[in-house]
C-alpha cells in the first residue's frame, strides 16, 4: 500500500508525498528485515518469533532512550512501567498514575473519545487509561463510519460498567455486515477509557470445544499479564474456577486448589473490563449457558461483555435461538446491524482513497453489497487491483455492472484475490484453513516437514502483505488468524475433497506431536479433525479421541457436548466389548447430566452387564455406585433401591468401598421411609466394613450419611457426632457434595437442640458450597432455617416471606419432583417442594389468612407420602383446621393419620415429633383437653431427645410440654414447663414464642378456674393481644381479645 501511495504521488507530481512514503517504506523494510526477515537475515539464527521479540524490545528501549534525553523523569517512569518479554505491557505506576490522552493520525477519522471520568468527579475517581495495543494494530484498517445509534448503545453500558453496574450487549447481523469490527472499535475506546480488553471467539465445528471463547479470553488475559504473579493477583481466588473453562491454566498454576465462589464484594475490587466474545452463531450449548448465566449476574460487575452473532444462522444452531429468547426474557435484546446507507457508502469509499467517488461507483457498489461493509471493501479492492477504477488517476465515470463482474457470493471476490497466489503459497494457506480460523506456524510447518521453514515463512508472510492473515490476539500458540472466516472458507472450498480429509487427518495427528502433554485439552479439537478425515481416519483411533473429548466435556459439565462426543464414539467403536462398556458408562454419566435418568439407567445396565459378563469386579462395583449416585441425585429413589440390591447380590463377599457404598444408599432410603431397625443394621454393616478397609475418604461418606439417618430420628447428639466424627476422619481433602451433605445435617441438628448461632455459622459456610455444587435442597434448608432464626428477632413478616419465597424456586426446579414411583414399595418421599409450600402456609397464618393458608397446607399435605418428614405437612394441616373452627374435619385427619404420631418407647421420625407438638396446640385450640392429655407422656419423652425448638414447626418443645400438663391438670408441671419455654425463646431470641406463651399460660390459668388467677389471666391475655396487634396478626389479635372477654365474663 505505500508502494501504490509512492506511485500514486509521482505520478501527481507530488515531491513532498513522495519523499515521505520513501521514507515510511525504507523505516518499514528495515523493521521487518530486523523482526521477520525480508532479506540478508540469517534464517537460522533463531525462530521468526524470538526475533521479533528481540527488535521489538530493541525498538522499545530505544524509544524510551530518546525520550530520556529531554525529558529524564518521563524516561524514569517509561522504564520502570514498561516490561519487555513474551509479551510487552505498560504498568501504571500507582504512585504517579498518567492520564493518556492519545491524539489522532488523521483529525477527520477521531471518534470521539471516551471521557476519564464524569463530570462532576474528582481527581481520587480518575482511572488511568491502558496503555494498550489496538486489537486491529497489525490489519489495516479503514475509518469506521456510521453505526451511531449502536456505538452509543454501548458506551451507555461502558459508562456504566465504570461505575460497577455491568451488562451483556448482544450484536446480531449478517456475515460481513460489521458486527465484529463494531465490537472492536468501542473496545478501543474502552480500552482509552481504563478498562481491561479481553476477545474470544467461537468456530464452526462438529464437535465443538466446551466455553472455548471463554476459555480464550481466560488466556488471552494471561498472555497480557506482565507475569504470571501479576495476572494471579489480579483474579483473586477465582483461578481454580477459571481453570474449569481453561485448563490450561492448571499447568501454569499446578498448586490450584479446588473451586469455590468469591464474595461479590471482591468480585469487585479489579479496574473495569470489557470481553468480546465473537462469532457465537458457532456457539456450543456450554457457551450459551455460561452467556445467560453471566447476563444474570453481570449487573454486579464492572463488566461490558459484547457478543456477536449471524442472524442467518438460527436453523442451524436452534440452541442460539433459545439463548436469545431467553435473554430476551431477562432483558437483553439484540441489536441488530444492517448495512450501511448509501451515504455512509460514500464516506467508507472516501477513507480508502482520498479522493471523492463517483456517484455512480457509490450507488453501484451500494446497490450490489447492500451497504455490507465487507463486501464494499473487498469488491472495492478487486476493483482496483484489476486497474478498474481510475483513469489517469482519477475515478472513471463509466463503470458499469457487466464491467465489475461483481459475483453474487463475495466468496467468488476472495477467490479472485488468492488467484494472485502461487499454488504452493495456495497449499499453505489451504493447510492453514483446514486447521482452522486461527493457527500457529509451527503446526503448518508439521505439516509441510519437507518444505524449507524460509519458505513457509515467505508465504505467511504474503498472506499477511495481502490482508489475508492477520496477527493474532490470542496468544503464542495461535499467532496467526484469516482476516475474515470467509477467507478461510474459500480456500477450503478449493481443495477436493480427498486433499480435505486428509489434511484434516495429518492435523489431528500434528496437534498430537505437538501437543503431547496437552492432548486432553485438545481433545475435542483433535476428534473434530478426525470427524472431518472420513476414510483417513483409524476408526479405533477416532472413537479413543471422541472418548477423550467426551470425558473432557464431563469435567467441564458440557453434558450436551459430552453426550453427543459418546454417541459418535459409539458409532466407530469396533467390536471391543469393554471400550464399548467404557463409553455406555461414561454416557450415562452425561445423562444424568441432561436429566434423562431412564437413558442413563439404559445406558449404565448395558455397562455392567458386560462388566458382569467379563468378571471385573472392580468395574462392576464402580459402575453400581456411579449408577445409583446419580438416581441419588434425580431422586428416583425406588429405583436406586432396585439397582442398588442388584449390585449388592452381584458384590456378595466382597470386601470393597463400592459395597460400602451401596449399603450406605440402601440404608439412607431404608431410613428416609421411616423403617429405624433396617437402616441402623444396613449402616452397622456399612461402617463395620469401612473400618476394616481403612479407607479414610470412604470414613468420610459413611459417617456423613450416618448423621442423615440419626438426624431422622431425632438422635440429634449422635447426629452432631457423627458429623464431627467425619471431618476427622480425613485429613485429606473429599469431595464438596459430601461436605455439603455433612453439614447440611449438622446444621439442622445444632437449630433444635437449641444452638441457633452455631447452626447460622454453618449454614453461612453452607449455602455457597451447596449453590456451587447444585444441591438445592440444602440451599433450600439453609434458607428456611436461618429466614426462621431471624424472624424470631425482628419479627418481620415481610422478610420472613420474601426469603421463604426465594426458597421455594430451587426446592422445586432443579430436579424433577418426587412423586409415588420413585420409592421402594408402599415408601415414598414428601419432597421438598411440599416442605416449602407449608412452610408458607405458615406466613400466611401469622398474617391472618388463614384460609389461604388452610389451602396451602392442604396442597402440601396431599403432595406428601409416607415418610420420615410427612408428619409436619400432617400436623401443619390439622393446626390449621383446628384454628379456623374446623373440629370435624380436624379431627377426621387426625383419625386418618393417627399411625403417623410418634410411638411410646421406640425411635420416631422428625416428622412424627413436629406433628405431636402442631397436633397438642391445635387440640388445645378445639378444647379436647382429653386427648391432648393423652399425648402428654410422649411430649415427655421428646424432652429425653434434647430438643429444644423445631422451626419446621415452629414451635418450642416446653410449650407444648405445658400445654399438655395443664390439660392433664399437671398446674405445677406446666406453669414450669411454660417458664422453661420463656427463658429459651428470650435467649434464643424468638419474641413470638413468648407472646404465644402469655396466651397458652392464660388458657391453662382459664382451665385451672382459681380467682386468683384472673388478674394474670387479664395481663397475659392483654399483652399477647397487644403485642399481636403491633405483630400484624389479626387473627390471633382477634382469638385472644375473645379468650380475654370470656375471663371477665
Amino acid at each position: 500500500e505505500l508502494r501504490e501511495e509512492l506511485d500514486a504521488a509521482k505520478a501527481l507530481g507530488q515531491v513532498e508525498r513522495a519523499e515521505i512514503a520513501e521514507r515510511d517504506i525504507a523505516i518499514l523494510t528495515s523493521e521487518l528485515s530486523r523482526a521477520v526477515g525480508l532479506g540478508g537475515r540469517n534464517r537460522r539464527a533463531a525462530s521468526a518469533s524470538e526475533r521479533a521479540r528481540q527488535s521489538v524490545t530493541k525498538t522499545i528501549r530505544a524509544v524510551i532512550d530518546r525520550i530520556a534525553q529531554n525529558d529524564a523523569a518521563l524516561g524514569d517512569v517509561l522504564s520502570r512501567c514498561i516490561r519487555t518479554g513474551a509479551f510487552c505491557a505498560y504498568d501504571d505506576d500507582p504512585a504517579l498514575p498518567i492520564a493518556w490522552e492519545f491524539g489522532p493520525t488523521d483529525p477527520e477519522s477521531a471518534s470521539a473519545p471516551m471521557p476519564l471520568r464524569d463530570a462532576g468527579t474528582g481527581p481520587r475517581d480518575a482511572r488511568p487509561a491502558v496503555l494498550g495495543v489496538s486489537l486491529f494494530s497489525l490489519a489495516e484498517r479503514t475509518r469506521f463510519v456510521g453505526r451511531e445509534p449502536e456505538r452509543a448503545t454501548i458506551r451507555a453500558a461502558i459508562a456504566r460498567a465504570r461505575e460497577g453496574q455491568g451488562s451483556l450487549v448482544m450484536l446480531g447481523g449478517g456475515p460481513g455486515v460489521g458486527k465484529t469490527r463494531l465490537a472492536m472499535e468501542t473496545a478501543d475506546d474502552a480500552a482509552r477509557a481504563g478498562f481491561r480488553v479481553l476477545v474470544g471467539h467461537c468456530y464452526e465445528r462438529d464437535e465443538p470445544f466446551p466455553y472455548l471463547p471463554f476459555a480464550e479470553i481466560v488466556e488471552s488475559g494471561l498472555a497480557q499479564a506482565a507475569s504470571l504473579d501479576d495476572y494471579r493477583r489480579s483474579i483473586g481466588d477465582n483461578t481454580a474456577e477459571l481453570a474449569q473453562i481453561a485448563p490450561r491454566l492448571r499447568r501454569v498454576f499446578p498448586d490450584l486448589p479446588e473451586a469455590r465462589e468469591l464474595p461479590p464484594q471482591q468480585r469487585r475490587r479489579h479496574l473495569p473490563q470489557l470481553h468480546v466474545v465473537d462469532d457465537l452463531h458457532w456457539a456450543d450449548e456450554s457457551t450459551l449457558s455460561l452467556l445467560v448465566h453471566l447476563a444474570r449476574r453481570v449487573a454486579q460487575l464492572p463488566v461490558v461483555i459484547i457478543g456477536t452473532f449471524r442472524t442467518a444462522y438460527g436453523d442451524e444452531n436452534p440452541t442460539l435461538v433459545r439463548t436469545l429468547e431467553e435473554l430476551i426474557r431477562i432483558g437483553v435484546r439484540p441489536v441488530k446491524l444492517g448495512g450501511l446507507s448509501r451515504d455512509e457508502v460514500a464516506q467508507m469509499l472516501q477513507t480508502l482513497d482520498p479522493r471523492s467517488p463517483s456517484d455512480r461507483l457509490v450507488n453501484l457498489l451500494y446497490d450490489e453489497t447492500e451497504g455490507n461493509p465487507f463486501f464494499v471493501e473487498e469488491v472495492y479492492k478487486h476493483l482496483i487491483e484489476d486497474g478498474r477504477v481510475f483513469d489517469a488517476g482519477e475515478f472513471r465515470s463509466d463503470i458499469t455492472i457487466d464491467e465489475t463482474d461483481v459475483p453474487e457470493n463475495v466468496r467468488l471476490v476472495i477467490g479472485r484475490r488468492l488467484d494472485r497466489l502461487e499454488e504452493r503459497e495456495r497449499h499453505v494457506l489451504a493447510a492453514a484453513a483446514v486447521i482452522g480460523r486461527s493457527f500457529s506456524f509451527q503446526l503448518v510447518q508439521l505439516l509441510f516437514d519437507r518444505v524449507d521453514v524460509d519458505e513457509l515463512c515467505d508465504v505467511i508472510e504474503k498472506a499477511q502483505q495481502m490482508g489475508l492473515i492477520v496477527s493474532s490476539a490470542e496468544g503464542p500458540e495461535t499467532p496467526f488468524t484469516f482476516a475474515h472466516e470467509l477467507v478461510r472458507q474459500t480456500l477450503l472450498q478449493g481443495i477436493v475433497v480427498p486433499r480435505r480429509q486428509r489434511l484434516h487427518a495429518s492435523v489431528a495427528r500434528a496437534i498430537e506431536r505437538l501437543h503431547p502433554r496437552a492432548a486432553h485439552e485438545r481433545a475435542g479439537e483433535i476428534a473434530d479433525h478426525l470427524m472431518k478425515a472420513g476414510g483417513f481416519a483409524d476408526p479405533h483411533e477416532l472413537a479413543r479421541a471422541l472418548m477423550r473429548a467426551g470425558k473432557a466435556a464431563l469435567e467441564a459439565s458440557a453434558f450436551e457436548e459430552a453426550h453427543r462426543a459418546f454417541e459418535a464414539a459409539l458409532a466407530y467403536q469396533e467390536d471391543h466389548p469393554m471400550v464399548r462398556a467404557e463409553i455406555l458408562s461414561a454416557m450415562a454419566t452425561a445423562d444424568h447430566g441432561l436429566g434423562r435418568v431412564d437413558e442413563a439407567v439404559v445406558h449404565g445396565s448395558e455397562a455392567i452387564d458386560i462388566y458382569v459378563e467379563t468378571g471385573d469386579r472392580e468395574l462392576i462395583g464402580r459402575s453400581f455406585t456411579d449408577m445409583t449416585d446419580g438416581l441419588m441425585w434425580a431422586r428416583r429413589y425406588r429405583k436406586v433401591i432396585k439397582v442398588a440390591s442388584r449390585g449388592l447380590s452381584l458384590l456378595e463377599g466382597d470386601r470393597s468401598a463400592y459395597r460400602v457404598r451401596l449399603l450406605c444408599q440402601v440404608a439412607l432410603i431404608t431410613a428416609a421411609a421411616g423403617r429405624y431397625e433396617a437402616a441402623r443394621d444396613g449402616f452397622t454393616e456399612a461402617v463395620a466394613l469401612a473400618q476394616e478397609l481403612g479407607d479414610p475418604a470412604l470414613m468420610v461418606r459413611v459417617l456423613s450419611d450416618r448423621a442423615v439417618f440419626h438426624y431422622y430420628f431425632f438422635r440429634l447428639e449422635d447426629a452432631l457426632a457423627d458429623g464431627r466424627a467425619a471431618k476427622d476422619a480425613s485429613t485429606l481433602p473429599y469431595p464438596r457434595s459430601v461436605e455439603g451433605w455433612r453439614l447440611t445435617w449438622m446444621a439442622q441438628a445444632l437449630s433444635i437442640l437449641g444452638r441457633p448461632v452455631e447452626a447460622s455459622r454453618i449454614a453461612e459456610r453452607l449455602e455457597p458450597i451447596a449453590d456451587e455444587i447444585g444441591q438445592p435442597d440444602a440451599v433450600v434448608t439453609c434458607v428456611q432455617m436461618r429466614a426462621w432464626i431471624e424472624f424470631g428477632k425482628d419479627f418481620d413478616l415481610a422478610r420472613l416471606e420474601e426469603s421463604l419465597g426465594h426458597a421455594v424456586k430451587p426446592a422445586t426446579s432443579p430436579v424433577p419432583p418426587i412423586d409415588q414411583m420413585h420409592w421402594p414399595s408402599n415408601v415414598q418421599a414428601g419432597g421438598m417442594a411440599g416442605m416449602s409450600l407449608a412452610q408458607l402456609s405458615l406466613v400466611h397464618f401469622l398474617r391472618g389468612e388463614w384460609d389461604l393458608a388452610s389451602a396451602e397446607a392442604e396442597e402440601a399435605y396431599r403432595a406428601s407420602f409416607p415418610s420420615a418428614g410427612q408428619g409436619t405437612m400432617v400436623g401443619a394441616l390439622f393446626r390449621q383446621r383446628a384454628y379456623l373452627g374446623d373440629r370435624i374435619g380436624a379431627l377426621a385427619l387426625l383419625d386418618e393419620a393417627h399411625g403417623v404420631l410418634p410411638s411410646a418407647g421406640r425411635p420416631n421420625t422428625g416428622g412424627a415429633w413436629n406433628m405431636l407438638l402442631l397436633v397438642i396446640e391445635g387440640l388445645a385450640v378445639l378444647g379436647e383437653r382429653e386427648k391432648v392429655a393423652a399425648l402428654h407422656h410422649l411430649v415427655l419423652e421428646l424432652l429425653t431427645t434434647g430438643a429444644v425448638w423445631t422451626w419446621t414447626a415452629p414451635r418450642f418443645v416446653r410449650t407444648a410440654a405445658g400445654i399438655a400438663a395443664a390439660a392433664a391438670g399437671e398446674w405445677t408441671a406446666a406453669e414450669h414447663h411454660f417458664e422453661v419455654a420463656s427463658q429459651q425463646a428470650g435467649v434464643f431470641p424468638q419474641w413470638l414464642e413468648q407472646v404465644d406463651i402469655r396466651r397458652f399460660r392464660a388458657m391453662m390459668l382459664l382451665d385451672r378456674a382459681r380467682a386468683s388467677d384472673r388478674a394474670t389471666v387479664r395481663a397475659l391475655l392483654g399483652e399477647a393481644a397487644e403485642h399481636y396487634g403491633r405483630f400484624g396478626m389479626p387473627r390471633h389479635r382477634a382469638l385472644t381479645e375473645r379468650l380475654l372477654a370470656a375471663s371477665v365474663a
